[in-house]
């Protein structure tokens, strides 16, 4: 062992000449007499308390200050790499885009806003159970006891909006984002669907929502939510298309055919517009599904033609008229492909015809596969009774099923939906 090495395995506990010993190994390593890694070990094990404690000191210095002089070494160059990146021509195409992707969210929302109105409302049962206002609270507690949204589709003050945001509703207030408020004489709705229109009197012309379509739409389509959730006026919020088609029983009243999003819908969200990227309407807002009562990313818009449809037979009629066919169908499954010999997938099976009904007299029997109704194709049961549904009542329409393995084409004549 060398003289470093004995100075602190040597075990002196006498203050001075451990000084003297730690003296001497400091000048030896400032004159470059550094002791090997095996001495150090070795020192470390035969050593004092506290020559060890002064070893563990002396072994780890020489390792941190390399560690932290190697990582200076590198993380320079890697701070300055990713700088360099950022100013290269893909990293610059990149940002390009994302500022391109939120120009189109600003524009598309700035065009659709100034037609979103929030909708406050007092019902005839207040005070009864917790409300959405008496939660947040503020000036509009003492009066309202509900919020919603909607949106204007006339210039002379029509709203479209939901059956819950203005059911039960002794006074409601139409708020625009400009700030007027308006009181609304006149409602109506219908609750198997959750639409409702309700109709204000303007001094003069309002703005208008350009109405879309959501039978162009496509699963990762980019839409937006407007609305007044929990009071805050004129929120936009942005998602996807999660799903279209989607059918659901939201209540024990109101099923059909949904827009999935996964753009956030909150308490007060309800009845506004959700639209796409051009800032056209082509749906409304209505329902989350949730395990907390808070969005958790599924959200459910009625498509708008669907309101749109709701919305003609609420003026012409006062009420929804619901067509029939007088059958009972269900989706084609894997072993239906196989049992029938269908040369596809998709379409409404007939289960049960209900004599004396339109699908009787069509002739349409059990074990009928309904691919085509009115010229649109059918690829599952719900979509059928959603064309069904919305289709005219009394006129000739042509349905198209496999029968046998042979294409037939039938005439139906729908009649309204018994009550």
């Amino acid at each position: 062992m060398d003289n470093v090495g004995h100075a602190l395995a040597s075990g002196a506990t006498d203050k001075n000449s451990f000084a003297a010993r730690l003296k001497t190994l400091l000048g030896q390593t400032a004159h470059g007499k550094d002791m090997s890694i095996h001495n150090r070990v070795a020192c470390f094990r035969n050593g004092s308390r506290a020559a060890r404690l002064f070893l563990a000191y002396f072994l780890m210095v020489p390792v941190c200050g390399a560690m932290a002089q190697e990582a200076a070494t590198l993380e320079k160059p890697a701070v300055e790499s990713e700088l360099q990146a950022i100013d290269e021509p893909e990293s610059q195409e990149r940002l390009a885009s994302a500022r391109d992707l939120s120009m189109a969210f600003n524009l598309a929302a700035e065009k659709a806003m100034p037609s979103v109105v929030k909708i406050l409302s007092r019902s005839k049962r207040a005070g009864e159970e917790d409300s959405i206002l008496s939660i947040i609270g503020g000036r509009d507690e003492q009066v309202f006891d509900s919020v919603g949204s909607g949106v204007i589709i006339s210039s002379d003050g029509l709203i479209l909006t939901n059956h819950h945001v203005v059911q039960d509703a002794a006074r409601i207030e139409v708020r625009l984002t400009d700030g007027r408020r308006y009181k609304v004489e006149e409602t109506k709705s219908d609750p198997k669907s959750d639409v409702a229109i309700i109709k204000i009197d303007a001094d003069e012309e309002l703005p208008v929502a350009d109405l879309g379509t959501a039978n162009d739409l496509y699963v990762g389509e980019w839409v937006l939510a407007i609305g007044s959730p929990f009071m805050l006026d004129s929120s936009v919020s942005a998602g996807i298309i999660s799903g279209t088609r989607r059918y659901r029983d939201l209540s024990r009243t109101v099923s059909g055919q949904f827009l999935q999003t996964d753009a956030a819908i909150n308490p007060g969200n309800s009845g506004g517009p959700l639209i796409d990227l051009d800032g056209k309407v082509v749906g409304i807002n209505t329902a989350i599904s949730t395990r907390t009562g808070s969005f958790q990313g599924i959200g459910f818009a009625i498509p708008i033609e669907r309101a749109s449809w709701i919305l003609d037979e609420l003026m012409n009629y006062g009420k929804v008229r619901r067509a029939y066919v007088g059958v009972r169908t269900k989706d084609v499954d894997y072993n239906d492909i196989r049992t029938l010999d269908l040369p596809r997938t998709g379409g409404a099976l007939v289960v049960d015809v209900v004599a004396f009904y339109p699908g009787s007299k069509a002739g349409l029997d059990s074990g009928d596969v309904i691919i085509e109704f009115d010229g649109q194709v059918v690829e599952t049961a719900a979509d059928f009774a959603g064309l069904v549904q919305q289709s005219p009542i009394g006129q000739p329409l042509t349905l198209v099923v496999i029968r046998e393995g042979e294409r037939t084409e039938l005439s139906i004549e729908l009649v309204e939906r018994p009550q």
